[in-house]
């Protein structure tokens, strides 16, 4: 599943269009900031491997910064990913519905997983707040450890109102069918995703004119539009 594109000024009218055209770039932001952290990330490990390797001087706390990093990337772009629907799912359940079934059940689901993130935030709250009661650090140069504990429920927020975002949605188009689609991920068929996978690779004319033999349509209609 990926998010419909549209330009700003084709957005539809109305309080959730508006909400999710905003709280979208929040989480572009936070997704950008997880890529830059990644990219940080590999250039303190090149200058680790050549400290050491010509100067031998390693960086002190390397392995403390590397694990208090990784909680940056792996959380800041969890709101982004729910977005464009790139989490794992599983359809083959969900592929043999359509119109009002398949936003009621996506509307369900999207309240269970609402329902385990507020579990998950009351949780890690929790563990964030033992860190920071009782001064954890890291075991090699004693980094405080409840910076990036905190980071987890805070991420967890973005996702639960994404939810919330995607939850109303379905449950506007349980109510319209027939509605113009706001703030819920798209699913598409096999054709369709290859489209936008060569208009990423190679521009929008080379999408429009790639040619797709039988196996798509026979794919897409199997599997109901996922690989």
């Amino acid at each position: 599943m990926i998010t419909e594109k549209a330009n700003p000024s084709d957005r539809p009218p109305g309080a959730l269009a508006s909400f999710d055209h905003w709280y979208s770039k929040i989480e572009n932001f936070l997704n950008g900031f997880s890529a830059i952290a990644i990219f940080a990330v590999m250039l303190l490990g090149v200058a680790q491997v050549f400290g050491r390797k010509f100067f031998n001087m390693p960086i002190p706390g390397y392995i403390d910064f590397i694990e208090q990093s990784m909680v940056v990337f792996a959380f800041f772009g969890i709101a982004y990913c729910q977005r464009l629907g790139g989490h794992v799912r599983m359809d083959l359940f969900m592929a043999k519905f359509s119109g009002r079934t398949l936003y009621f059940f996506e509307a369900l689901a999207t309240l269970v997983g609402m329902f385990v993130i507020t579990v998950l935030i009351q949780k890690s709250w929790l563990h964030f707040m033992r860190a920071w009661e009782y001064g954890d650090t890291t075991m090699d140069i004693g980094l405080p450890i409840w910076p990036a504990k905190l980071i987890i429920p805070v991420t967890f927020s973005f996702l639960w109102i994404r939810f919330g975002i995607q939850a109303v949605g379905f449950m506007r188009l349980f109510l319209a069918p027939d509605a113009v689609i706001v703030g819920v991920p798209i699913i598409e068929d096999v054709e369709e995703q290859a489209r936008h996978e060569i208009a990423d690779a190679l521009g929008d004319e080379a999408a429009a004119n790639a040619k797709f033999d039988e196996n798509y349509n026979k794919k897409s209609k199997t599997d109901g539009g996922n690989v």
